[in-house]
């Protein structure tokens, strides 16, 4: 090739390589400075089950790694509060900050506490532990550059943790030592109630049981005024017989009333004070020569009085008149208008006729009655009386049942969920908050 062609073949080359050159470079620093990829959600949350720190790929040298490892040894430091921190790069939104958090959070399964931070040092927050007003409060009083700022809230998280703890734990104390008391209190009522109950049952008993040792007594003393003998030949078989079945009635009667525990003991009582109290009406009429009069129901009035002779009609104070069976003394008293010669028991200290002292006495009434109706004859009687319910339902239904009167014997700060936030308390970052307000 001659020195001519040489010549024309250099400019041609430099006509066509010059700016094919140029493109080349261009390419090459185009490829250099294009922005890395953001990190994913899933790169984030691996990165953080190993390391309380992760920077993103294009948050670039926020951080010297001497600063991250200062950073990671004060979160790691914290034992009463576990933060994870993410630092990624400038311009991203409180709204894709709080998404983000949220999604790492539950890609990790730990961690209490999450910061999103970015490289202008704006932030949002999560946490189980803290309150969205704490968290700010905490971020106020740190101050320095990123790492120092990052150390300083672990430390000053660890503190409200352990603070928050101590109160939690004082507050769970004081309630169970409250419960504690209330239980005291309760049982306290409780026994105070039984032991109130039993007094008054004790002392209802004793009533009741005076009351009727007063009618055993009076047939003792009955039996004893005809000082009859049993072994004279003279006395009429049939006579002595049922003198013979009085006293017998009299040694039961004594002998069950020594026994009696409860009220429902007494209606043992008053059957064979019935039974006596007949058998001795029928020795007087057989010593005067008159017929024995038929075996009737006791003296509603007064049992002590013996078998009623006929029913009169008798109204209880505020109740509709009924016929009751009675003596011939109270017949006639009633008769004349008169008020019966009713048998007064105790009832606190008072004295009072035996339908109005309560449940304690349905066994005695009962007892009386029990051969002449039971609580057919007494429901209809004692309808309106203190009594008069308890024979409503059938008597000899339970007084055995024992019983004067028983018929049948988390999380704190925002709610503690993650997306609590700081400025954030609805659960997402919508709120703006702190992030973008460059208070990191």
């Amino acid at each position: 090739m001659n020195s001519a062609s040489t010549s024309t073949f250099a400019t041609s080359l430099r006509r066509v390589g010059i700016p094919a050159a140029l493109v080349v470079v261009i390419m090459l620093l185009s490829g250099l400075f294009q922005p890395a990829h953001a990190d994913t959600v899933s790169q984030i949350a691996n990165g953080l089950r190993s390391s309380k720190l992760y920077v993103t790929t294009d948050a670039g040298n926020v951080m010297s790694p001497a600063a991250q490892n200062q950073v990671r040894s004060a979160l790691n430091n914290a034992n009463d509060v576990d933060i994870r921190v993410v630092v990624t790069k400038s311009g991203v939104t409180a709204q894709q900050m709080g998404r983000m958090l949220s999604s790492v959070e539950q890609r990790v399964g730990s961690g209490d506490t999450y910061l999103g931070v970015t490289t202008e040092g704006d932030i949002a927050g999560i946490s189980k532990k803290l309150s969205s007003k704490e968290m700010n409060q905490l971020i106020s009083q740190t101050s320095g550059d990123l790492p120092s700022r990052l150390t300083q809230f672990a430390d000053l998280a660890d503190n409200k943790a352990a603070d928050k703890a101590k109160s939690s734990a004082i507050t769970g104390f004081v309630i169970l030592g409250v419960l504690v008391l209330l239980a005291f209190g309760v049982v306290a009522l409780v026994l105070t109630a039984r032991r109130r109950r039993r007094e008054r049952e004790a002392r209802q008993m004793a009533e009741l049981k005076q009351s009727v040792d007063e009618d055993v007594t009076l047939l003792g003393e009955d039996i004893s005024g005809l000082d009859l003998d049993v072994t004279d030949p003279r006395l009429d078989p049939d006579t002595r017989d049922d003198y013979a079945r009085a006293l017998d009635s009299y040694d039961s009667a004594k002998a069950a009333v020594a026994a009696a525990q409860r009220p429902s003991d007494m209606e043992n009582v008053t059957k064979a004070l019935e039974d006596g109290r007949y058998y001795m009406t029928a020795v007087r009429a057989r010593l005067a020569g008159d017929a024995v009069p038929e075996r009737r129901a006791p003296c509603f009035f007064n049992p002590q009085h013996g078998p009623s002779v006929q029913d009169v009609d008798w109204a209880p104070p505020g109740a509709m008149p009924r016929q009751v069976p009675a003596c011939a003394a109270d017949a006639e008293r009633v008769r004349r208008g008169e008020d019966p010669d009713s048998r007064l028991v105790g009832v606190g200290g008072n004295r009072r006729p035996y339908w109005e002292a309560g449940p304690a006495y349905g066994p005695y009434a009962g007892g009386y009655y029990s051969g002449f109706g039971g609580a057919d004859l007494l429901s209809g009687v004692l309808i309106g009386t203190a009594l008069g319910s308890m024979f409503s339902g059938g008597f000899g239904g339970g007084w055995g049942g024992g019983g004067f009167g028983d018929p049948s014997g988390g999380f704190g700060g925002d709610g503690g969920d993650v997306g609590g936030g700081w400025d954030f308390g609805s659960g997402d970052f919508g709120g703006g908050g702190d992030f973008g307000g460059g208070d990191f």
